[in-house]
Formats: structure tokens, C-alpha cells, sequence
């Protein structure tokens, strides 16, 4: 079993390729002490449903001694449990979403997948003219590695009067020298967490330096923001929810880039597909680059999957006569994110009215035509 903040993808596919069924648990853990017994309470109705909906004794109780270990806490753990065992949970801080609890043969991991695409990696450099605090966050993580960069220049002060102007020229030289080592390090770090977004913060004239030095790929492939506040305490590096924060609407935005993306890549040559029927089609051919589906707990609507990750159909008479195993019914977009995931597509979970939502909710971007 796993504990982590961290939500690789490399964890969440190992979790869908273990036997099922699962039994899928979202807990918040926002809760004042006074109120330890409530929690007891709200947990014990969620073990009773998931009795109810064939979950045996030993899963239910596994999940039980994970649920009451981690109280009192913050935020929402999320737990997924099978054959008597917690096979993996993720503590995740920020607001919460409400209580969840399903058994099913797939497990439930929209809201754990919303909540990462909320975090995404990130890298923050908090800079002056002798150099940087970094913060590196990777995906998912609310929690950053910090590393500090300290420039080769420490002549840094420029002295006044035109008769001191070589003093002045040797200074500027030495926050250009400091800004140079903070961008080779700030590639670095973007490429350690995978990260397409960095967000700067500190003196304005060393952001300059820092963001005219940054290497041409990182110019190329990340998005560079900005926030405010400086080195030292109270700044960004201590208030790292800020951070977080701003991360969060960065990731908001890019789906919506995603969407305004899948919408023109609908047209006639285009790479992305939408509705049901298409978008399982596309996964079961291996084809689809990034799934976009909707997380509606309303939605009953059910899929079919086989022992291998492109084996799935709306219907059981429309899987392939000779799959492995035996076949199983599951939520639509569970299944959907399945093979996604196991065919090594993104994900990207979408809110029920989100604008430009893909045709029945589901939509893809595809390798190829």
C-alpha cells in the first residue's frame, strides 16, 4: 500500500492493473475536534454502503483502520482498497470536494484526477540580484523540494555620480552574472519535475536578467507568470498556498486551451474525436492523446472492459469475441480513464457545464487520424 500526496501516473496505473473490485473512498477530513465524533459517524454510513454495494468485510475494514488512522487531518484522503487490502492513498490538501464511496470493478479516480490537474507541476524562483529561492512542485504535490541558487557575482551595489559610471557597469554585470546561474537552474529544475509553468517573483530588474538568459527551450515550451512578493520572510517561498494557488488557475486555463483545441480539431482532417461511441472507438484502437470526460456523479451511464486496456464497448456483445477473461460492467467514464491511462494517454476531467464540454461529455485529442 502507498501513502503519498504525489499522484504519479506511474502509481495510478499500477492501482488499475491490480484484480478489482474496488472499493473507491473520497473522505473529508476538514473537521474541529469537537466534532471527532461526528467524522465516526460520517465514515461508519459510508462503510455501511459500500456493505451494501457487495464490498466484503475485510476491504471494508481495511479502509476503516486507513479512514480513523488519518483523523483529525485537513483536507480530503482519498483511499482505494481491494481483496482486503488499501492498495493506494493519497492525501490531498485544499478544499474539499464532500464524501464519496463506491464499489466497482474499476476504481473511482476522477476527483483524485481533477485535483491533480489542479496541481500541476510547477517551478517558482523567487529572485534578487544575487540570486534565487526556488520552489519545485511536482504534479500533484502541495508540497515543493526548495533549493537556493547563489549567483558567482557579489559586487551588486552601484555607487552614484557619473564619475563612479565603470563601478556602475561592473555592478549591472554582476546581476546579469547571478541571473545567468539562476536560469541554468531554473532549466534544470523544470526538467527534474517535468514542469511547463514558471512563475517568478522578486526584484523586477533581476526577473529581466533571469527571464533574457532562461535557454531557448524553456522559452519555447514553458509558460512563464508572474506573483508578486520578494526573498525573505512572508514572501513567496514561505507562503507557498499562494503558490499553489496560482498554479491551480494556470491549470484551469489550460483546460480550457484543451477544449478551444479539441473543438477546432473537430473539423474535417482533424485529430479529435467526441461522444460515446467515438471516444471508446478511439480508445480501443490505442489512438487517443489526451481524453476529456466529465465527472457527473449523476451520470449512470455504464461500459463495458476486458482484461486488456484497449478491450472496452458501450455494449458486452460489441467486445472482441476472443479477450482475455471475463468481462466487466463499469461507470462510462471510469472505464474510459482506464484505458486512457493504461494505453499512456492524459486525462482531463472536466465539470459538469464546463463551456465547450465535448458532444455526451466525452472527447478525446488523438495521436492520429
Amino acid at each position: 500500500m502507498t501513502t503519498a500526496t504525489r499522484t504519479d501516473t506511474g502509481t495510478l496505473r499500477a492501482l488499475l492493473e491490480a484484480p478489482g473490485p474496488f472499493a473507491s473512498v473520497y473522505f473529508d477530513r476538514e473537521m474541529r475536534p469537537q466534532r471527532a465524533e461526528e467524522a465516526g459517524a460520517r465514515w461508519r454510513e459510508l462503510a455501511a454502503r459500500l456493505a451494501r454495494e457487495g464490498a466484503d468485510a475485510a476491504t471494508v475494514d481495511a479502509l476503516t483502520s486507513r479512514v480513523l488512522d488519518a483523523l483529525p487531518g485537513t483536507g480530503t484522503l482519498a483511499a482505494f482498497a481491494a481483496g482486503g487490502e488499501v492498495r493506494y492513498a493519497a492525501e490531498l490538501p485544499g478544499a474539499p470536494h464532500g464524501d464519496v464511496a463506491e464499489f466497482a470493478p474499476v476504481p473511482h479516480l476522477l476527483p483524485l484526477l481533477e485535483w491533480r490537474q489542479d496541481h500541476p507541476a510547477h517551478v517558482v524562483a523567487v529572485v534578487d540580484r544575487t540570486g534565487a529561492d526556488l520552489l519545485l512542485f511536482a504534479e500533484g504535490s502541495a508540497e515543493p523540494v526548495r533549493r537556493t541558487v547563489t549567483g558567482p557575482d557579489d559586487e551588486i551595489v552601484r555607487s552614484p555620480g557619473l564619475a563612479q559610471m565603470r563601478f556602475q557597469h561592473r555592478a549591472e554585470d554582476s546581476w546579469e552574472h547571478n541571473a545567468t546561474a539562476v536560469a541554468r537552474a531554473l532549466d534544470t529544475a523544470l526538467s527534474e519535475v517535468s514542469a511547463t509553468l514558471l512563475l517568478l517573483a522578486g526584484d523586477v530588474r533581476a526577473r529581466q536578467y533571469v527571464t533574457k538568459h532562461l535557454p531557448a527551450r524553456v522559452r519555447r515550451e514553458v509558460t512563464v507568470g508572474h506573483v508578486g512578493g520578494s526573498r525573505g520572510a512572508g514572501g513567496p517561498a514561505d507562503d507557498t498556498a499562494r503558490t499553489v494557488a496560482e498554479a491551480s488557475r494556470a491549470g484551469h486555463a489550460r483546460t480550457a486551451e484543451l477544449l478551444r483545441q479539441l473543438e477546432h480539431e473537430l473539423g474535417p482532417g482533424g485529430h479529435a474525436v467526441e461522444g460515446v461511441h467515438a471516444t471508446l472507438d478511439a480508445l480501443a484502437l490505442g489512438r487517443v492523446g489526451t481524453l476529456a470526460v466529465t465527472d457527473d456523479p449523476n451520470d449512470q451511464r455504464t461500459a463495458w472492459f476486458g482484461s486488456s486496456p484497449t478491450e472496452l464497448a458501450e455494449r458486452r456483445d460489441a467486445l472482441p469475441p476472443d479477450g482475455g477473461g471475463e468481462p466487466h460492467e463499469g461507470r462510462l467514464a471510469d472505464v474510459a480513464v482506464r484505458a486512457a491511462l493504461l494505453t499512456g494517454a492524459d486525462v482531463r476531467v472536466l465539470e459538469p457545464g464546463t463551456p465547450r464540454t465535448p458532444a455526451q461529455g466525452t472527447g478525446g485529442i488523438c495521436r492520429y487520424t
